[in-house]
């Protein structure tokens, strides 16, 4: 999944971040991370999973792309205008919720984002870290495979010659052709 796109939808759909929505590849809640002013919200990469392969004759998966957003909050009383950190954690979940449930980054994803769930990662005097999970899924199809990339490679079959050897009941085929034809094939036109 392109995380850039959720990084943007939420600075646009999250006024509260004021556009402090940041990547990174991999989340450490430690001083030397270059922080954001609080609230602030981090998109990380989570999984990506893959169903069973669905065709014995093409290729045809599904694959599950997962995402994580680590938000950081002032774990003082009363920075957002609450009396409990676990009110804050329950209005960002549905400022997120309401940025992306069901919405697609992509067009080939199927369903649009899904809500996995939530966990605190860690929590001091001044921060605190919650990650809420999020996932998409799409097909994986032939037009994304090496397959479909050599199989277009090749020339266009011109023609295609036919023996037919007719069978004699009792004895099968005796291996001279009675029928011969050639089938000569026109590539489509291309549009």
């Amino acid at each position: 999944m392109e995380l850039r796109k959720i990084i943007q939808a939420l600075r646009e759909r999250v006024p509260a971040f004021g556009e402090r929505v940041s990547g990174a590849a991999e989340f450490r809640p430690l001083p030397e991370v270059g922080k954001l002013s609080l609230p602030c919200a981090y998109v990380i990469p989570l999984h990506d999973e893959t169903g069973e392969q669905k065709s014995q004759t093409d290729y045809w998966q599904e694959c599950t792309d997962g995402f994580s957003v680590v938000v950081a909050l002032d774990n003082r009383a009363g920075e957002l205008g609450l009396e409990s950190v676990d009110d804050a954690v329950h209005i960002v979940r549905r400022w997120l919720w309401r940025a992306l449930l069901g919405w697609s980054p992509a067009e080939n994803y199927t369903f649009g984002i899904e809500y996995r769930g939530g966990v605190l990662l860690d929590m001091n005097r001044a921060i605190l870290y919650y990650k809420f999970d999020f996932q998409a899924t799409f097909e994986i199809g032939p037009e994304d495979t090496w397959h479909q990339q050599e199989l277009g490679s090749l020339p266009w079959l011109e023609t295609v010659h036919i023996d037919v050897d007719l069978i004699d009941p009792g004895a099968g085929p005796d291996g001279h052709p009675e029928f011969q034809a050639d089938i000569h094939l026109s590539p489509p036109e291309s549009t």
